[in-house]
């Protein structure tokens, strides 16, 4: 005859009731405890959000209120100037905009972690986006003794996207080659990549190009910023695309470096649907970053 129909003794039945009134007062208190937590986390998360807002705005304000005296002295506002005293207010007036980009790009991620950030999701052909940040790019990067290239193909590159966002991020990839490149030259290009999924095999190579650039997303587009800079170690990558993520190497060339460029850059790519990585053999080895978005 079996054991499990024998009745629980008083003794053992107020044993059990009292491990289970414990158990019960613990996870009350822990319940407690983890409600408590969050609610500190909101407000400090609010409270971080009103205090990035306050600074941001404040040191705007201050760079653009000295941003104007410097470019009061360059136009003869205040008079007749040496040209020591121009090339003075040259540096100013550069460092101060690159202040104001700087302040302007942490409210940017501020309001993308948020979501306050719409996204105005178009058909547009990224070529076009892609040329005409090249063309704006392409100056200063001259300047600094940096050679150009692409390697774009006439084609159409449609994808689903926000022509603004989309610009940022690949103005912002473009803009970190050139910081931390010294010498040499960036490759800027743009393919069709078919889906990974996709069997081609019993088409000729023009048409399987043609079936990558049908729509229904049967591919991707993937634009690409090759540099022969610094390059990346393994211990920085780990750092690379997250908030204020600064590489030990990368600070040694762009001491003014916040972190928050590639995070940037990440933010609005997730916000696409697509993904955002880069490649590189190591220290003073050049990198390679990538967006790859689908095509539509």
């Amino acid at each position: 005859m079996s054991n499990n129909n024998k009745p629980v003794s008083p003794a053992e039945y107020k044993k059990i009731t009292e491990e289970l009134y414990k158990q019960n007062l613990e996870l009350a208190r822990l319940y407690k405890q983890v409600d408590s937590l969050n609610t500190e986390l909101q407000e400090s998360i609010k409270q971080r959000e009103s205090l990035v807002h306050l600074v941001t705005h404040k040191v705007k304000g201050s760079f653009t209120r000295s941003k104007y005296i410097f470019a009061g002295i360059l136009d003869g506002t205040f008079g007749e100037t040496s040209p020591e005293i121009k090339k003075r207010a040259e540096q100013g007036l550069e460092s101060d905009n690159m202040g104001i980009e700087t302040v302007d790009l942490v409210l940017s991620v501020a309001n993308m972690q948020k979501g306050v950030v719409k996204y105005d999701m178009k058909e547009i052909d990224l070529r076009e986006i892609v040329l005409k940040t090249i063309a704006e790019k392409r100056g200063p990067a001259e300047f600094k003794g940096l050679k150009i290239e692409t390697d774009i193909k006439e084609d159409t590159y449609n994808v689903l996207g926000d022509a603004f966002w989309l610009k940022e991020a690949i103005n912002n990839l473009i803009e970190n080659s050139t910081k931390y490149t010294r010498e040499g030259k960036i490759i800027i290009g743009l393919e069709k990549k078919p889906a990974r999924n996709a069997s081609h095999s019993d088409a000729r190579p023009h048409d399987s190009q043609q079936r990558v650039g049908q729509a229904g997303g049967d591919g991707k587009v993937v634009f690409s910023v090759k540099d022969t800079g610094i390059g990346i170690g393994e211990e920085d990558k780990k750092n690379l695309f997250t908030e204020g993520g600064r590489g030990k190497d990368s600070v040694k060339v762009n001491v003014d470096s916040t972190g928050y460029g590639l995070y940037s850059v990440k933010l609005i790519v997730d916000a696409h649907k697509g993904k955002v990585f880069e490649e590189s053999e190591g220290v003073e080895k050049g990198s390679t970053f990538f967006i790859e978005l689908p095509l539509v």
